[in-house]
């Protein structure tokens, strides 16, 4: 959301607060969509029929949810990696990091740009005066941005509605910060206009501790521009099974023949009919020609995936012993969409380190370290060649640096501590020789 600076020259007031949270709640009935289609509620199932004796399956193929979950899978499946140059320590934000268990957040982060083209991340300190992260839903937060050039955070927005034990609301709640302060604004009425501010505090990370993780530049999800195909997908594979049981139930055309409400149903039961000469019986149905179908539906599924960017790793193709570089070809579509995914990223995870960076220098548990100095690695999740893997290090070797290498290892978390372990074990084997 964008505003004009001069907008909150004199601060961030209630009215304010109250006009651009009607303005967020206008568009989350789209976030509201995506998040049912990665959950499997599709349009399909709101289809009905005009008569209750026509059959009206309404199937789910859910490739959404596998969309989804396979990018997150490959961008996140391994934890990301930190790393500094030699003369900066940053153990101490790395054990925040680990208290915490940033990889789990990590990955939620992934999976709800996935979904919704965006996702949200607020820091905090802990009553231990430890900084924390906490993830936000989209639908009840959003990042107010200066109309500039850089499109510079002026701050943040969390706001809910309070509930008593019976889930009748009680009041609201509106959290706000900014570069300095978070802010709370409440009322005991179900409504964000006249809210009065209760609550200010100074928080210390020098920045917006809101960040807005964006999937991409336009925020849509993996899959937004795909539902039309997945509706179509859905619509074939349900019409199918209704073909399927209607031609089960077809019905009987007879000529030459006379049969009463009692014949009818005894041949139903007994399904014996007695022959009369030019006499006929066929049953009435559509002719199913299940090629055509299934080349339809398996165009329909190409089309998913070849526009989603997101393989069929269940393809005859993948299931070949394929080399490494065989396999990068087969993906290359995929990574370039998910190195697209991991640009943006890097770029909010450094705004987290940077948070994390000023809180921690200012309590003096770390030096400040500039965010340059520090590299943000991402491994793909995906089988690998070892002894390929092993190779290109050996033939590496004293081109470039062992934490270089040691990193290209998918079973090395930390290379820094990995190649301080590995020094020090050749330290004690020259002590012993």
């Amino acid at each position: 959301m964008v505003i004009d600076e001069e907008i909150i020259s004199a601060g961030i007031t209630p009215q304010i607060l109250s006009e651009l949270i009607t303005r967020h709640g206008n568009g989350t009935q789209r976030l509201e969509k995506l998040m049912d289609y990665y959950l499997g509620r599709h349009d399909i199932l709101n289809r009905k029929r005009t008569s209750d004796k026509i059959s009206n399956n309404r199937i789910i193929c859910n490739h959404a949810k596998y969309i989804v979950d396979m990018t997150k899978s490959y961008l996140v499946g391994n934890p990301i990696s930190y790393v500094c140059s030699d003369e900066y320590d940053i153990e101490a934000l790395k054990n925040c990091y680990c208290e915490q268990d940033m990889a789990s957040l990590d990955a939620e982060l992934e999976r709800e740009m996935s979904i919704y083209g965006r996702a949200y991340e607020l820091i905090f300190v802990n009553e231990e005066s430890k900084p924390r992260s906490v993830r936000l839903s989209p639908l009840n937060t959003f990042v107010v941005y200066a109309c500039s050039v850089n499109e510079k955070p002026l701050f943040g927005v969390h706001y809910y509605k309070k509930y008593d034990i019976k889930g009748k609301v009680t009041g609201i709640c509106c959290i706000v910060c900014d570069k300095t302060s978070v802010y709370t604004f409440e009322n005991d009425t179900d409504s964000f206009v006249n809210m009065r501010l209760t609550g200010v505090s100074l928080h210390y990370f020098g920045a917006v501790p809101l960040i807005e993780h964006k999937n991409n530049e336009e925020r849509q999800s993996d899959f937004e521009q795909v539902i039309s195909l997945i509706d179509a997908y859905n619509l074939l594979m349900s019409d199918r099974v209704n073909d399927k049981e209607q031609f089960v139930e077809a019905f009987l055309f007879l000529t030459g023949i006379e049969l009463d409400s009692d014949q009818a149903k005894k041949l139903k039961e007994e399904r014996i009919l007695m022959g009369y000469e030019g006499a006929t019986a066929a049953y009435l149905s559509k002719v199913m020609s299940e090629s055509d179908v299934e080349i339809l539906r398996n165009n329909i599924k190409q089309d998913i995936h070849r526009f989603s960017m997101v393989p069929d790793l269940s393809d005859e193709s993948f299931g070949n012993n394929l080399s490494g570089v065989a396999i990068k070809y087969r993906l290359m579509g995929f990574e370039q969409h998910t190195r697209n995914k991991e640009r943006y990223f890097t770029k909010t995870l450094k705004k987290r380190f940077e948070l994390y960076n000023n809180f921690l220098s200012l309590k003096g548990s770390m030096h400040y370290v500039p965010i340059h100095r520090v590299d943000i690695i991402f491994t793909r999740n995906m089988p690998v060649n070892e002894l390929e893997t092993s190779q290109m290090i050996n033939n590496l070797h004293g081109i470039a640096t062992d934490k270089t290498l040691l990193a290209q290892l998918p079973f090395v978390g930390d290379p820094e501590e990995e190649a301080a372990l590995a020094q020090k074990e050749k330290t004690a084997e020259l002590k012993r020789q």
